[in-house]
């Protein structure tokens, strides 16, 4: 009788010490992803509002232990039909149509995020260290930040406009709302 009370006691104090994570949803509508491309005679920038993904948190609600974002190529708008047109084709949208990024080193120093995980693009998986700033308001995580992306690490031929090919970065700035 007392091992089974031992036990029980054991289990119970094991399962509400290791309390669940919990999850938090991208919230689309505040979150966006947009990029900047420059060319020798112009520069552009695209814009994708349709973000989606998913967090976990620590029991305690204080550290972000994974995340995981999902975009889709086609959703980027940079206001232009006929230059979206093309990129879909550069960026071979039907064969890669989703860009994604998964993280679970994750760290938070006051303010600062740093994360530290993979982008899956264009058929391509690369790691990448992202830094950014976290703001907290009630039950709302926001993350936001920028960085670079090289297009030819993901084996994308760049396009040229007037023989000369757009320049082999993209930066890219990213404001991630989660709840």
């Amino acid at each position: 009788m007392k091992i089974k009370l031992l036990l029980f006691v054991l289990i119970f104090c094991i399962k509400f010490n290791f309390a669940q994570s919990i999850k938090l949803k991208i919230n689309s509508k505040e979150s966006s992803i947009k990029y900047k491309g420059d060319h020798l005679l112009h520069s552009w920038e695209g814009v994708n509002r349709n973000v989606n993904g998913i967090a976990i948190v620590n029991s305690k609600g204080d550290k972000i232990e994974k995340i995981a974002i999902l975009i889709y190529v086609r959703d980027f708008d940079s206001g232009n039909s006929g230059r979206d047109a093309h990129s879909l084709e550069v960026l071979e949208a039907l064969k890669y149509p989703e860009i994604k990024f998964y993280s679970e080193s994750i760290n938070i120093v006051g303010d600062k995020v740093n994360l530290n995980g993979s982008f899956n693009f264009h058929g391509i998986k690369i790691e990448k260290e992202l830094t950014g700033d976290l703001k907290r308001k009630d039950d709302t995580w926001k993350l936001f930040g920028n960085f670079k992306l090289i297009p030819t690490d993901f084996e994308i031929n760049l396009p040229s406009f007037l023989s000369v090919k757009m320049e082999n970065l993209l930066e890219i700035e990213y404001s991630i709302a989660l709840k």
